[in-house]
């Protein structure tokens, strides 16, 4: 049988694999060996990293770093998010009925409340501050 160009560059990704038989292995190496054009073309090919290919253990930890990072300021943003909503609460109002209804002047215990929670979540996003500026 004669081994032509295109059957060794449809058997170069898995012989770059190392995913090929021993006899298909044999039969690319010889080739090759023939042909050393193409060799420093596998060899291009073999030292070329491959997108989504599995990191180094080195880039592994940087990633592990990265994503605890992003969920610790994600935390971080939503303590933010609410206790800016309960620092503004009491200050809420509704108008209906042609009657002006304001939290802070009619229900002021609720006020109370949403103040108490505000500081609460103030005091968990100053300490989830420091705790990242520690890092």
């Amino acid at each position: 049988m004669n081994v032509t160009k295109d059957i060794i560059n449809d058997l170069m990704p898995l012989y770059a694999a190392n995913e090929c038989s021993a006899d298909t292995r044999t039969l690319v190496e010889e080739y090759l060996r023939q042909n050393p054009r193409q060799a420093e073309e596998l060899r291009g090919i073999m030292s070329t990293s491959l997108p989504g290919a599995v990191p180094p253990a080195k880039d592994v930890a940087e990633a592990l770093s990265f994503r605890e990072a992003r969920r610790r300021l994600a935390r971080r943003n939503g303590l933010m998010a609410l206790a800016i909503f309960f620092s503004l609460a009491p200050f809420s109002f509704l108008y209906t009925d042609g009657r002006l209804w304001w939290l802070l002047r009619d229900a002021p215990r609720s006020a109370l409340v949403y103040a108490a929670l505000a500081v609460v979540f103030w005091s968990f996003y100053f300490v989830q501050r420091r705790r990242s500026q520690s890092l």
